[in-house]
């Protein structure tokens, strides 16, 4: 009896390694949504992460993570570091890499230190609007089987983050009249009040 356990177990491990190696290496994410104001607009709120904290959704659900802003606020380079010391919890990066105004926004982001995905935002003239898009890539290594099992769940979970992003940036940017950049100095009252994110 004992030994038949042994046998199937050995044969349920196989068969998941087996199919470890044929699911997909690269795994892509993106959600979009149509926000009523002009691109340039868009892309110069979207390059500045001085607005982040007013519409990231991590920013919403996880206040506490200790999010801050290294090197410059805008453009390539600038970096928004969480995690570590005296904050705890997992550490991550996100920097844009380059832009392409005002239509698309290249980022990197590491989660932990082992952990690397490429990060996109991409805005689209709709009309007198914007098609905003927000999207992640990840890869991982031949052998890197728990990493790909993990894809699976990506586009869920990454994607429901997004989404709700998104979701938030719209709320951000249309409260304001067309053409109008918010004003980093505004104090938020009820009238900015943004969508809610839901926790897990």
């Amino acid at each position: 009896m004992l030994g038949r356990l042994l046998f199937l177990l050995l044969g349920v491990v196989l068969i998941l390694i087996a199919g470890g190696f044929l699911l997909p290496r690269t795994v892509v994410v993106e959600r979009t949504i149509l926000i009523e104001q002009p691109p340039e607009l868009v892309h110069a709120v979207m390059r500045d992460f001085r607005h982040l904290e007013h519409w990231s959704p991590w920013h919403a659900r996880s206040p506490e993570a200790g999010y801050r802003l290294e090197g410059p606020a805008q453009g390539p380079g600038a970096t928004l570091v969480w995690g570590g010391g005296a904050a705890g919890g997992e550490s991550g990066r996100l920097w844009i890499e380059s832009e392409l105004a005002p239509r698309r926004i290249d980022l990197r982001m590491e989660l932990g230190e082992t952990s690397e995905a490429e990060s996109w935002f991409e805005i689209v003239p709709s009309g007198l609007d914007s098609e905003v898009s927000w999207g992640m890539r990840m890869h991982f290594g031949t052998f890197d089987l728990t990493g790909r099992y993990l894809g699976l769940m990506l586009p869920g979970l990454v994607g429901r983050d997004y989404q709700a992003g998104l979701e938030r940036l719209k709320a951000y940017l249309e409260a304001r009249p067309r053409g109008v950049e918010p004003n980093l100095e505004h104090q938020p009252g009820p009238e900015d009040e943004l969508l809610p994110v839901s926790t897990p």
